[in-house]
């Protein structure tokens, strides 16, 4: 047995180890830096990323949590405190309490990690709503301990004061980190159109940027929410992720523009006068981000069980094939965007002796059957050929823009591939093959009657002994005829 086997393959793991744990506490120094140059009262950052996107990381990468991620983090939040000239003692107890946070936070989201990546329900909303409490409560204990020594601050309002801050950071940064695990990507059918024009949207991201802008003419507390409106209207035109983003900028500038004067929160001035002001007010910013992402999120899941109602309504139940109805609302829309005097070709395809198998074997392999012609005529086709499931073992299928050569060396290849496909289902063994009947229309098509002329040509294959393609006798005249 070779002995160095176990130790190269231990290597590429213990590489992609350190570099997760490098790359994230290069992060986390980064965006201490940032924190640090954003104090504007009190001492304490306006915005400390720095926490929420190392429990982000975290939680979303579960490979970058190592001892070693934890130690070189650590080490981050000392560097970027020592270079900006913070005495060592006061360094290690503030980033003492950014990690404990971090790590607190971790504990309580590692409990319902299935029920974040990804988010299916509102009630998930609550357990991130939960999951910043803990981090932010946390470290806000931890800061209430420390605030006096630091910085001569009661007990209860150094708690106060650190968990509003951390609360309304962590609202911000931990959803926009965790968002490309935490939404789930949204299934659109082929052909529907997803969100809305550029138009739109370029005026709903105008409305917000408007009313942000309107903030410091307007004053006063309610000026804080007048985004609101044009935010809803965002969400609406922009995927989640998009709108998490948005929200998330909103928040940062009011925390920037009230502190610095620009928005005045009181009649007679305009700054944050206590330990009190400051964490009522990031606290309240904070239950604003919040309630924005809460918005988001509940309408992708609305978004998502819209959509599957819509997918149930339109395909068929047993292969997922669109359904009659919308197999016809489809392909009608497919040949009227065709130029006057374009070809187009239908097929009618049935399943050779399916009752048959039915009989002899029971419907569940008949379902089995119906399951794999379906795949075998989905892989089949050209981008932009329409295929539904008629009923029963009755299929359809509209080419449009082909000619009637094109249509039949298509059909024939599809014939071929289900006649040399066959299903085992234990000792049995099924092969089956399809009939199908042809027709070529020229634009503007009629559907109802290429359907009904390719059925004429699929009942031709039948008779003359199935597993063929018959066009249709008249193929050739309206052939000529749209020549």
């Amino acid at each position: 047995m070779d002995s160095s086997a176990p130790a190269a393959s231990k290597k590429p793991g213990l590489a992609k180890t350190l570099v997760a744990a490098t790359l994230t506490a290069v992060i986390v120094f980064l965006l201490a830096l940032l924190g640090i140059y954003t104090r504007a009262a009190f001492d304490l950052a306006s915005l400390w990323p720095a926490n929420a996107v190392l429990l982000g990381i975290l939680a979303t990468y579960p490979k970058a949590n190592s001892p070693l991620t934890w130690v070189l983090a650590a080490c981050a939040y000392m560097a970027a405190d020592l270079m900006t000239g913070t005495p060592l003692d006061q360094a290690a107890l503030l980033n003492g309490t950014n990690l404990l946070g971090a790590a607190i936070g971790l504990a309580v989201l590692q409990l319902w990690s299935r029920q974040f990546f990804p988010m299916t329900k509102p009630s998930d909303v609550v357990r991130l709503f939960l999951v910043i409490s803990a981090a932010s409560v946390s470290t806000g204990i931890a800061g209430g301990l420390v605030a006096g020594p630091l910085f001569g601050i009661d007990r209860l309002d150094g708690f106060f004061l650190w968990m509003a801050t951390e609360f309304v950071n962590y609202g911000i940064f931990l959803p926009l980190v965790m968002a490309g695990r935490m939404v789930k990507p949204r299934q659109t059918a082929p052909g529907a159109e997803d969100g809305s024009g550029a138009a739109e949207k370029c005026a709903a991201l105008a409305a917000l940027a408007g009313s942000c802008a309107l903030m410091p003419l307007v004053g006063g507390a309610g000026s804080l929410v007048l985004h609101v409106p044009a935010f809803i209207w965002c969400s609406t035109q922009f995927k989640p992720r998009t709108s998490i983003l948005l929200a998330g900028l909103a928040a940062m500038w009011i925390l920037f523009a009230v502190p610095a004067g620009i928005i005045p929160l009181y009649v007679d001035h305009a700054d944050l006068a206590s330990h009190w002001d400051v964490a009522s007010f990031r606290l309240g910013i904070g239950f604003l981000a919040l309630g924005a992402i809460a918005m988001v999120m509940i309408n992708a899941f609305w978004l998502d069980a819209h959509d599957e109602l819509e997918h149930r309504a339109n395909h068929d139940f047993l292969t997922g094939l669109l359904n009659r109805r919308q197999f016809n609302k489809t392909a009608e829309s497919a040949l009227m965007r065709q130029k006057a005097g374009t070809p187009n070709v239908a097929l009618a395809i049935d399943i050779d002796r399916f009752k048959s198998i039915n009989d002899a074997h029971g419907h569940p392999l008949g379902d089995q059957v119906l399951q794999s012609v379906a795949e075998l005529l989905t892989a089949g086709l050209r981008r932009g050929d329409v295929l539904g499931r008629l009923g029963g073992e009755e299929f359809a299928i509209v080419l449009p823009g082909a000619g009637i050569e094109e249509g039949t060396r298509v059909a024939e290849r599809l014939r071929e591939a289900i006649a040399a496909a066959t299903l085992q289902h234990g000792n049995v063994t099924i092969a089956t093959s399809v009939s199908i009947g042809i027709v070529e229309f020229h634009s503007p098509a009629n559907l109802s009657r290429m359907l009904s002329l390719a059925d004429e040509a699929l009942y031709e294959a039948k008779n003359a002994g199935r597993n063929r393609v018959v066009a249709h006798k008249s193929a050739v005249l309206l052939q000529a005829a749209g020549a």
